[in-house]
């Protein structure tokens, strides 16, 4: 059996995570662990895609380590924006950028590790206050990939100038960064949307007050991030890159946007959290918006969507959705997320970001090329390049499996829900066969949970 971290490793690994402060940032012990951190990424990931136990999430969760791995992309997030701008003041064309972009990939790293964990509702609850600080991170990440789309960011994407600077390649590194990052954080605004529950009142309280998450779904579904047009046709983001999709493919709902749907139909049928969003006329209008898009091949895939659809078109049509009337609450005390201001005190502690920048000018600005090798030799192992292809062959082999099965003379598929003999499967994982979508949307509840894991 593969592994990223042997698990007689897997303990020392948590237990090794620890909050950095941004000057820490590219050092020595930094590096440390941030290998770990991309293996323990890694093996998550393996774990959760061989439906092993995942044993990374229940470290992360009783050694207490989601907090610090909040604490570490909001660490890189400010770094990446206050501090990179005045190392590359210093100098316009550093000799080597890969250390700078080690720094910008372990947020993605860190990103990715929290999505994996976040699926489970013991994760959310372990967030505990740092929710709070994990929804306004999340929203601002995902309203940047809305800002790169409506910039032309897929147009440029299929014009990469191969002459272009070390300067223009390193801000396309960290704007592609930026828009996996936000994808990434689709899925955990869906998570504790959907486990609203098991988060602080104030955070999720935050999601729809002061970000105004269901707003910012419609915009995600409008613009439509996870697919662009180019020269050789339709491509989709899956898994993390861009694929060419062609027949039936094209009206197959991706990851993305069921996330998206689900996370707007959870906020909007939350009860409590609803009392506290004003449903003015410009957010009815916005959200109405999003009635069209719930076509027939939508609603096949997702069966839930149809009483959203429902939902919408009451919106859209009188305003009101009758769904519950209730008085809208006041919350009088509030908590306010922590992290990032700690952060910015740390950095100003020390004589701020222009400080923070000049300290790392011998990290990240060096010019020995025997060093730069030796990090990235270091670095290059710690990817471990070879075992993410034969993953990558592991996770690709089902979906050939399937094909080669629906090609051949199958028996007659039963019905998932009342056992007759059924035609429709479910859009999602292809799996599961239902007579009519009636049964579909009853199922539901249970299907729910093994469709979103394949």
């Amino acid at each position: 059996m593969s592994n990223f971290v042997f698990p007689e490793e897997l303990s020392y690994f948590i237990e090794s995570i620890r909050p950095f402060q941004m000057i820490d940032i590219g050092s020595s012990k930094w590096l440390d662990v941030h290998e770990m951190i991309i293996k323990l990424s890694q093996q998550a990931i393996l774990e959760a895609a061989e439906h092993r136990e995942e044993e990374v999430k229940e470290f992360l969760i009783s050694r207490d380590k989601l907090k610090v791995l909040i604490h570490e992309a909001y660490g890189i997030f400010l770094w990446k924006t206050r501090v990179l701008p005045h190392l590359l003041e210093i100098d316009p064309n550093p000799q080597a950028t890969f250390l700078i972009y080690t720094v910008l990939f372990h947020e993605a790293a860190v990103i990715s590790l929290l999505d994996t964990s976040l699926f489970h509702v013991s994760a959310c609850e372990a967030l505990q206050d740092a929710a709070i600080d994990l929804v306004d991170y999340c929203a601002l990440a995902v309203a940047q990939v809305i800002g790169l789309v409506s910039m032309g960011y897929h147009e440029n994407q299929t014009r990469v100038d191969v002459d272009e600077a070390v300067l223009s390649e390193l801000e396309r590194q960290k704007r592609d960064l930026i828009y996996k990052i936000g994808m990434r954080c689709i899925s955990i605004l869906c998570y504790l949307a959907e486990h609203a529950d098991a988060i602080p009142l104030s955070a999720s309280r935050r999601m729809v007050v002061t970000h105004d998450v269901p707003w910012l779904m419609a915009d995600l579904l409008q613009f439509r991030p996870w697919q662009r047009r180019t020269n050789k046709g339709i491509q989709r983001f899956i898994d993390e890159k861009w694929i060419l999709v062609q027949g039936d493919d094209i009206s197959k709902v991706a990851n993305q946007e069921a996330q998206a749907w689900f996370c707007l139909r959870q906020l909007l049928f939350n009860k409590p959290l609803m009392t506290s969003y004003e449903l003015n006329e410009e957010r009815r209008k916005h959200l109405s918006k999003c009635q069209g898009l719930l076509q027939e091949t939508i609603l096949d895939q997702l069966p839930p969507l149809v009483e959203l659809k429902q939902y919408l078109c009451n919106l859209g049509v009188t305003g009101s959705t009758n769904v519950y009337k209730t008085p809208k609450s006041n919350l009088v005390l509030e908590e306010l997320p922590e992290i990032r201001e700690n952060l910015i005190a740390e950095a100003e502690r020390i004589g701020g970001f222009p400080v923070v920048a000049q300290k790392q000018e011998e990290i990240f600005l060096c010019t020995d090329k025997d060093k730069i090798f030796e990090t990235a030799k270091r670095l290059n192992m710690a990817y471990n390049t070879d075992l993410l292809a034969e993953l990558e062959e592991k996770t690709a082999e089902p979906g050939r499996a399937s094909n080669t099965v629906e090609n051949s003379k199958d028996p007659i598929k039963k019905c998932g829900k009342c056992a007759s003999d059924a035609e429709k499967k479910c859009g999602i994982c292809k799996t599961t066969y239902y007579c009519s979508r009636k049964c579909q949307v009853d199922d539901w509840s249970k299907h729910k949970v093994s469709c979103i894991k394949i």
